[in-house]
């Protein structure tokens, strides 16, 4: 079996790694090339909140995973609001990463 491990130990690169991933799901979920159920098993669930809660990670970038699990209540209660509700939360990521602290000295590589 095909494996790829990703480590992460500094705290703002784990952000920014979160932060990405984010912008790309929505990029992806937009362009129709993913659902919302990926998205879900990717990152926007209840067990990722509570692990990025546990890294004390930027309140506002759990906030945006928190939003993420709204996704699918808004596609299905008012589906009107889901392109604006996604948009809302790339444009909130994109801030959030162009605000990130850069990391000091050398950068370890994300994946192992």
């Amino acid at each position: 079996m095909d494996e790829i491990k990703i480590s992460i130990k500094n705290k703002i690169e784990i952000e920014r790694f979160i932060l990405l991933s984010i912008i790309g799901l929505m990029d992806s979920l937009i362009a129709g090339a993913i659902s919302i159920e990926e998205c879900e098993r990717y990152i926007f669930s209840p067990y990722s909140i509570e692990k990025l809660n546990n890294l004390n990670l930027n309140e506002s970038i759990v906030e945006l995973v928190e939003m993420g699990c709204e996704l699918e209540d808004i596609e299905s209660l008012i589906p009107e609001k889901l392109n604006k509700s996604i948009d809302e939360i790339k444009l909130k990521a994109i801030d959030l990463l162009i605000n990130l602290p850069k990391s000091e000295g050398e950068i370890k590589k994300w994946i192992d």
